[in-house]
């Protein structure tokens, strides 16, 4: 029996105007796995830590599972079954990739254990398979960068590409997570809000924005960065109905320093870009502001990563 313990970060996709094309890494929380290659017919997890008692164990539902027999299909092994021991540290449907860490976590542990013999994008194409079995749709914006790390830009999904961005600097990461009721199918309903259709006008406001976060990022420039994340006029719009009183929020966000403020993933958490050593004030602002809706919440605050899957 071959065993490897590894682990992957939390995330924190879209950045505001990049729907399913711009994620980030986080230094912390992280998700732990231990899994082994063993002569088996079949494949087992326990899954423990937060949240683990809403995550299905079923080996055909369990992301974890899907994104590492994925890889052994992909390579071609057989006759082999993936025993896994979960231990999460994402907290599930907060909208920090849960789902994505543990489906990052699950590919690179089993290309390490059949001796390492798909290329990095092939990892990822097999661990975006366990965030198809997790929430229906095999987007890469969590699982990228929790993954290979730091900010990825997705260049194209058919066939998937790929470029690893350089981590702002002299900027911290706030997290707001309010107590709100979450659909046990989150992520679903969050895609489901979605208009169908925008009016050319927004569209063009929209690259605009995705412009400015990109060239801000990629110039070190986090007043342009957040400025982008601060502007995305078609997925915040329609998810800010399901988090109650998050405009307030992100306008005190601002108004207390932020270079931007937007939607975490599909939510429910928020997200803040802070100047270095302002984002604890600005922290402590936001979760005034949702006390203020009638809701409680917490915040912490996080570095941006360069690193992704690795082994503890």
């Amino acid at each position: 029996m071959k065993t490897v313990e590894v682990s992957a970060p939390a995330t924190i996709a879209n950045l505001g105007p990049g729907y399913d094309l711009m994620g980030m890494a986080l230094d912390s929380p992280r998700d732990s796995l231990r899994a082994s290659l063993v002569k088996s017919a079949s494949d087992e997890i326990e899954v423990e830590g937060i949240g683990g008692d809403t995550i299905s164990a079923e080996p055909d539902q369990n992301s974890s599972i899907v994104a590492a027999r994925a890889v052994l299909r992909r390579a071609g092994v057989a006759g082999y079954g993936l025993k896994m021991i979960l231990k999460k540290g994402v907290p599930p449907r907060m909208g920090m990739g849960s789902s994505g860490a543990s489906s990052a976590a699950g590919a690179f542990a089993a290309n390490f254990l059949i001796g390492s013999p798909l290329s990095e994008i092939e990892v990822l194409e097999c661990a975006m398979e366990g965030e198809r079995a997790a929430c229906g749709s095999a987007h890469a914006d969590n699982v990228a960068p929790s993954l290979l790390g730091g900010i990825i830009a997705i260049l194209r999904y058919n066939p998937v590409k790929v470029m690893k961005l350089r981590p702002l600097t002299g900027v911290e990461v706030v997290e707001v997570a309010p107590e709100v009721e979450i659909a046990q199918e989150k992520t679903r309903l969050a895609r489901e809000v979605l208009p169908a259709s925008v009016m050319l006008g927004t569209v063009v406001s929209q690259m605009s924005s995705f412009a400015l976060l990109l060239m801000g990022i990629m110039n070190n420039d986090p007043k342009m960065a957040g400025e982008g994340i601060s502007g995305d006029r078609i997925v915040e719009p329609a998810r800010a109905k399901l988090i109650p009183g998050f405009l307030e929020v992100k306008k005190a966000a601002l108004g207390a320093g932020a270079y931007g403020c937007s939607i975490s993933g599909a939510g429910p958490s928020v997200f803040a870009i802070a100047p270095q050593g302002m984002g604890a004030q600005i922290g402590e602002r936001m979760v005034d502001q949702f006390s203020e809706a009638g809701v409680r919440s917490k915040f912490s605050i996080h570095r941006i990563s360069e690193e992704g899957a690795k082994f503890v």
